[in-house]
């Protein structure tokens, strides 16, 4: 018998109709305890979230079509992976919420017929957020050319904008892990503030390299030069962290401040808004403490205690995930043995 080939998926004709097209994000499963190194600002820029995004398409408040890029380098269907979703409290069931902004779901689905998935799945250089953010891109200029827009307003379904926690969390000694991790940061958090400078240089030069080889070994002529120029940049931008650390965290206060006063405000906002509230409390008090070191920060913007703070900041974050998975945890056996 002749082995089956995988078929890449592809959306339904009918899904050039529907209302609108909007990407949804979720989790990574098991990977809840490392969320805090890269589930940020950092991690979005660099396309390095632990998280999948999706692309629904909608009609009538109902899931015509869906569609991702998947770690196999072809396109896939959730439902041929067990995860059937058909309504927004379907979305949510299985851990995703929409993201900003919704698309004209005519010019998302022709996107999708001229988009390049690339010649293979990379970690650092072409993973479903690189395929994502492409799919977004050229949407936004079809709709531009065909002057295309997409509905006004937003889903009755309020949750399905708010993140949720991953179906499957990490296991509970990952959560103790991150939680040792962190206390052993607070006790030297100036270490820490350095150390995960080091880690954003070495990602950087790991994704010029990653983009380098991609360049080379895809033979994708028609990008090679862009891809080469983004990875020679990704590269001497890792370099010159490195090698400026201690200047970057020393003259960066008030930067600082303002990224985690956000930040703070976030976790708030998606803990308030997010339920069962008892699994988000962490989340919640470590906005409040993100908020007071970000006020810190901002009276000593002038001082070197931006390493100091962000440390401090990292740390709290990792103790707060990791009990976020230990409480997980326990939530999901509760529920297996009700």
């Amino acid at each position: 018998m002749l082995p089956v080939m995988a078929v890449e998926a592809t959306v339904k004709p009918e899904a050039a109709e529907a209302d609108y097209a909007q990407f949804a994000q979720r989790n990574l499963d098991k990977l809840s305890w490392l969320y805090p190194l890269v589930n940020n600002k950092l991690g979005a820029l660099l396309h390095l979230q632990l998280r999948h995004d999706q692309l629904f398409f909608m009609k009538d408040g109902r899931v015509v079509d869906e569609i991702g890029y998947g770690d196999n380098g072809k396109r896939f269907h959730e439902r041929d992976m067990g995860k059937t979703m058909n309504t927004p409290q379907d979305i949510t069931a299985q851990g995703y919420w929409f993201v900003e902004p919704r698309f004209n779901a005519k010019a998302a689905y022709e996107a999708l017929g001229e988009v390049q998935d690339g010649a293979y799945y990379s970690l650092f250089s072409n993973q479903c957020q690189d395929w994502a953010n492409r799919v977004r891109t050229k949407t936004e200029q079809i709709e531009k050319e065909q002057n295309l827009a997409p509905p006004p307003g937003r889903e009755s379904y309020d949750a399905l904008y708010h993140q949720v926690a991953p179906t499957v969390p990490a296991a509970w000694y990952f959560g103790m892990i991150a939680v040792i991790v962190g206390v052993l940061g607070l006790g030297a958090p100036l270490v820490t503030g350095f150390h995960y400078l080091k880690l954003v240089a070495l990602l950087l030069f790991a994704i010029g390299v990653s983009d380098m080889i991609y360049a080379f070994s895809s033979r994708a002529w028609g990008t090679f030069a862009s891809t080469v120029f983004f990875g020679l940049l990704a590269m001497a931008g890792g370099v010159a962290v490195w090698v400026s650390d201690h200047f970057i965290l020393t003259n960066s206060n008030g930067v600082l401040a303002l990224v985690l006063a956000v930040v703070g405000c976030a976790r708030i906002g998606v803990a308030v808004r997010s339920r069962p509230f008892s699994a988000w409390i962490g989340t919640f008090l470590t906005g409040f403490l993100l908020l007071g070191t970000a006020w810190i920060a901002w009276v000593h913007k002038e001082g070197s205690a931006a390493a100091w703070l962000l440390g401090a900041a990292l740390s709290v974050s990792f103790v707060s995930a990791g009990i976020s998975t230990i409480w997980l945890n326990l939530q999901l056996k509760k529920k297996q043995l009700s």
